[in-house]
């Protein structure tokens, strides 16, 4: 916590609150007399000590609703550090944001893993310093009033439904996670979060209630540049859109790549949507075809990164198949490590001893035959 004090704070009224909730252990007093004694020099610090135990979701609900008193908030959970420009992002991207009905949160965290299978993922370099994802942030966030107020609204009613348009990792996270609630409500309004390409907080992952024990798998560079030469942009005019699936979408698809323009599909280079969330005639996607005599209609190689560069640029290849959608085997096989670029690359490389490679990779490739 005493890691907030490195912020640069440009005022004298920024309200901290201090939520803790309520557990039978020494460890809660230990926290309560930290908050308690915590010094804070840019405006009231209020320490809430909850006196019975909410648990994550309810937790993460009431410090939500405090954007109805506070005007906008910022979430930092305890496993996290902060850039000292943490404040000054989020304050400035809230406000250029503030008016855009699309946009349901702000992250101070950049993804340089994709957090459901753990593969390096990257955006396309472009004019700005921000992407916009289908996947909120519970890494460090800001909503405004008007962006919590939206999700409250639709979530009294909420449930998470077997056939819910969502990766399957998050409807099996636990009753504890807000945030597979949150992802579902940006799927269903085709909201998104924005998020930096510079990450403004880190995740250490201590153990606790989504965690056994500690892990370093998603820390991330800190942010420790100047403030203006941060760039924004409207999600009107961006080329970094990504579903839930971390996918990049269709139509920007379509705009990089003229040939693809006249054509209805939907994008699984993950390889990681089953087949009955597909609501298109094609599929572009690394999963194998049911039939591989029968042919595709367009196919890419996966040589470029990350890997839609190479359907960009119309890298031929067998790698990634445009078909019909029906023509793809629905179970997740995952992209076809045995050879592409996301096995050497992601994790081939990761494996130090040549004979191990060999058995591996021998491994993997009677499997994929059965």
């Amino acid at each position: 916590m005493s890691n907030i004090k490195n912020g640069v704070y440009h005022r004298n009224d920024i309200d901290l609150i201090i939520s803790v909730d309520y557990q039978e252990s020494d460890a809660r007093n230990q926290v309560v007399n930290i908050a308690t004694s915590f010094s804070w020099n840019h405006g009231q610090k209020t320490v809430i000590t909850h006196r019975t135990n909410l648990g994550l979701r309810k937790h993460i609900l009431h410090c939500g609703d405090l954007t109805a008193e506070y005007g906008s908030i910022i979430l930092l959970e305890d496993d996290l550090v902060v850039s000292s420009q943490f404040y000054s992002y989020a304050q400035d991207a809230l406000q250029f944001y503030n008016e855009d009905e699309r946009i349901a949160g702000i992250s101070l965290y950049n993804h340089r893993r994709h957090p459901l299978n753990r593969f390096d993922f990257d955006t396309i370099p472009d004019d700005s310093d921000v992407y916009f994802l289908q996947f909120a942030s519970s890494w460090g966030q800001a909503w405004t009033s008007g962006q919590w107020k939206g999700f409250k609204d639709w979530y009294k009613n909420a449930t998470i439904l077997q056939n819910d348009s969502i990766p399957e990792k998050v409807k099996s996270w636990p009753e504890s996670s807000w945030l597979k609630f949150f992802i579902k409500y940006l799927v269903v309004h085709d909201k998104y979060f924005v998020y930096p390409n510079k990450s403004f907080t880190t995740n250490f992952s201590d153990s606790g209630t989504h965690n056994k024990s500690k892990n370093t798998d998603f820390q991330v560079p800190l942010f420790s540049g100047e403030m203006n030469s941060l760039r924004f942009k409207e999600i009107d005019h961006a080329i970094n859109i990504y579903d839930a699936f971390f996918e990049l979408i269709p139509d920007v698809i379509k705009t990089l790549n003229k040939d693809l323009e006249g054509i209805d599909f939907t994008v699984d280079l993950w390889g990681m949507k089953p087949l009955r969330v597909v609501k298109t005639n094609y599929l572009l996607s690394t999963k194998p075809l049911k039939n591989t005599a029968s042919g595709h209609r367009k196919g890419y190689a996966l040589e470029m990164k990350p890997p839609v560069l190479n359907v960009i640029s119309d890298l031929p290849g067998n790698d990634i198949k445009l078909s019909e959608a029906n023509l793809f085997e629905n179970d997740f096989k995952g992209l076809d490590i045995s050879k592409n670029l996301v096995w050497d690359y992601f994790v081939f490389k990761l494996i130090p001893s040549v004979y191990v490679k060999i058995f591996i990779k021998k491994v993997l490739l009677k499997l994929r035959k059965k």
